[in-house]
């Protein structure tokens, strides 16, 4: 018969469970906020579930399916990709799930399709090593996702500030590698009961969903990021001259550091202001307004007939941008062409204005 504290345990990791699987439901079928990365977060949450329902089961239940257990695994190859992909769709305002985020899904079905032909007697034949390096490439897969999807959201931080929408996907990072932390150290150190980790999510679920909700982060971005410190039209007005005049006049988008912070040391006014200003003046965040001219800068190089000698480097570092990957990535994203697909038009264009001149 089960002990009061164990039937406790089950109790709040089911509830947790169940609360992981209803938020999943709401998610995927509100229409508030932006749909497709609420219905990525609830896949998130429906993987999650599941796994921490199985480490409930495999916990107190007698016996329990082989095929289950791995299968259950095999869900920690999905959390990683998609919290990146979701962090992806929260901060890319024109954000599209594309077929080759596919490709970082293939882990996943090899591992599922593994899973499903474990067999009993291939538990008991396969040596110890096997599932330790299993072990290791599992939750190592998650946790370079962590780590990847950590460092996305704060190269952002350091462009636009800390959004509301930063803090959210920080806090959803921590409590996913607080989950991850829990179930590694309970394979590493035996003390650590298995249960803890249901339960610490049972946690996570009811708090995140208490912030959720209390930071109105299903209202959309536009809503959450501004409700505390909302702009007059002239005041508004007034900064977007300042930060255009000191980033255009002065060339300051040729700074490839520039951020938010360092532009609002500047005006002396605050990095909320600054955004709050470039979004409702501009229709845009504070990288993409930066990256226009910066984008612009690089178009006259690219006809200017002094630097047709020069390589697409030596243009993307004098018009700002840190690396050629960034500004390969920026110049398609809002001319639609690459750099070098735009200079052999503009040089193509050229020719043939110098033949049909007249004599």
């Amino acid at each position: 018969m089960m002990s009061i504290t164990n039937l406790f345990l089950v109790l709040i990791s089911g509830l947790g469970v169940l609360h992981g699987f209803f938020l999943g439901i709401y998610l995927w079928t509100s229409s508030k906020g932006k749909r497709i990365s609420n219905r990525i977060l609830s896949v998130i949450l429906f993987v999650l579930s599941f796994r921490i329902g199985k480490s409930v089961i495999l916990e107190f239940a007698e016996q329990i399916d082989f095929q289950l257990i791995f299968i259950g695994l095999a869900a920690l190859l999905l959390i990683g990709p998609l919290f990146y992909c979701y962090c992806c769709s929260v901060l890319n305002k024109s954000f599209q799930l594309k077929k080759h985020f596919s490709l970082h899904l293939l882990p996943f079905l090899f591992a599922l399709s593994a899973a499903v032909m474990v067999s009993r007697e291939w538990v008991k034949t396969t040596p110890t090593w096997v599932f330790v390096l299993m072990f290791c490439l599992y939750y190592g897969h998650y946790l370079c996702y962590l780590l990847l999807s950590y460092r996305y959201i704060q190269q952002v931080k350091k462009e636009t500030g800390n959004t509301l929408e930063l803090q959210w996907l920080l806090l959803l990072c921590y409590a996913l590698t607080a989950i991850w932390l829990v179930y590694v150290l309970n394979i590493m150190e035996e003390q650590i009961p298995y249960i803890i980790g249901p339960v610490l999510y049972s946690v996570i679920a009811y708090g995140i969903t208490w912030i959720y909700i209390r930071k109105k982060y299903l209202d959309g971005p536009s809503a959450a990021k501004y409700q505390t410190t909302p702009l007059s039209e002239t005041e508004t007005e007034e900064i977007f001259e300042k930060i255009k005049k000191l980033v255009v006049d002065e060339e300051l988008y040729k700074d490839a550091d520039l951020s938010l912070t360092k532009l609002s040391s500047r005006l002396k006014v605050s990095t909320q202001k600054i955004s709050m200003a470039i979004n409702l003046r501009y229709q845009s965040n504070f990288n993409h307004f930066i990256n226009q001219y910066r984008i612009a800068h690089a178009c006259t190089l690219f006809s200017d007939p002094g630097f047709q000698h020069y390589n697409i480097s030596f243009i993307a570092y004098e018009s700002g941008f840190s690396s050629l990957s960034s500004f390969n990535s920026a110049f398609k994203k809002v001319k639609g062409v690459t750099p070098s697909a735009f200079r052999k038009a503009s040089e193509k264009f050229k020719m043939e204005s110098v033949k049909t001149e007249p004599v």
